[in-house]
């Protein structure tokens, strides 16, 4: 024992610290009496300097978006499984969502070419994916794409000399 019994510490200086510590950062705060007390609009009111009555209203309006935002992303994310039920090619779909949603560097490719490649599909094909799940999504992929004017002259170009134009 490092201190005499007569010293009145029972314990090491370590573990004296470790008890103190652990009493004055947890103990100190609880119960958090503000917590206890205090709305949640009167919280936000004192976060946003407003009212507690403006707070009300935009505490009532972020829970309306928050439920219009939830909504839409279980609209979404059902879309994208219809397209992958539906899908013939389930490799390429999933590495087009990827693409899509901006994960591609997860799996470690570089390039919707190298998707290609490894899977034995065109670059197209994977591009033709990527395209409707960024539909799909709402989202505009700009990495590894065309622009969308860009695209437009292609399509017209191609379109012009399946014509014979």
């Amino acid at each position: 024992m490092m201190f005499p019994h007569n010293s009145g510490v029972s314990a090491s200086p370590d573990g004296a610290f470790r008890a103190w510590v652990g009493d004055s950062f947890e103990k100190a705060y609880e119960p958090d009496m503000a917590a206890e007390i205090d709305r949640e609009e009167e919280i936000l009111a004192d976060l946003l300097g407003i009212t507690p009555a403006a707070a009300l209203r935009v505490k009532a309006w972020h829970e309306e978006e928050s439920k219009k935002v939830a909504t839409e992303h279980r609209e979404a994310f059902g879309r994208v499984i219809a397209f992958l039920l539906q899908g013939k090619n389930l490799p390429v779909m999933v590495h087009a969502l990827a693409f899509a949603a901006g994960l591609d560097q997860l799996n470690g490719k570089k390039s919707q070419a190298e998707i290609a490649r490894e899977l034995g599909v065109t670059r197209a094909l994977v591009s033709h994916y990527v395209v409707g799940f960024a539909d799909i999504l709402g989202v505009v992929v700009t990495k590894f794409r065309k622009s969308e004017s860009s695209r437009e002259t292609f399509r017209e170009a191609q379109l012009n000399r399946r014509r014979g134009a």
